[in-house]
């Protein structure tokens, strides 16, 4: 280990224990299963070109497995690019493929707005929280 790899002074140690994502400092995901079936996929983070592939793995790793209903949560999300833009394209046609019910969790304009703009925001049932 060199100091490189050492938090900053002053800079609190983050843990990577649990996360299925390499770009542990930028996008965080995390999986629950609800008693009813739901698969809710939470994004903590950045979804960007580094960050997305990890994204789109394990979205279509959680279709394969045709649950009831998969939302997203991007909750947490701080930026979302073109190509965390085009993963939620690619997995709402994954989803409707699998007759799979899709929804994003949308509470910030760092997502809300890219949707907006590039006028995806149609294709998607968009909530403000988990609850139905």
């Amino acid at each position: 280990m060199t100091t490189s790899d050492l938090p900053a002074e002053g800079q609190p140690d983050v843990s990577t224990e649990g996360t299925e994502a390499p770009f542990d400092d930028v996008i965080t995901l995390s999986t629950s299963t609800g008693e009813d079936g739901v698969v809710t996929v939470t994004v903590v983070g950045e979804v960007d070109t580094f960050t997305a592939p990890v994204l789109r793995s394990t979205l279509d790793n959680q279709l394969e497995q045709s649950p009831k209903e998969l939302v997203i949560d991007l909750s947490g999300v701080q930026f979302l690019g073109s190509a965390g833009l085009a993963v939620l394209v690619e997995t709402q046609k994954s989803s409707r493929a699998r007759e799979v019910s899709l929804r994003l969790i949308a509470t910030t304009r760092a997502v809300t707005r890219p949707l907006e703009v590039t006028g995806l925001i149609d294709l998607f049932t968009i909530a403000d929280s988990t609850a139905r």
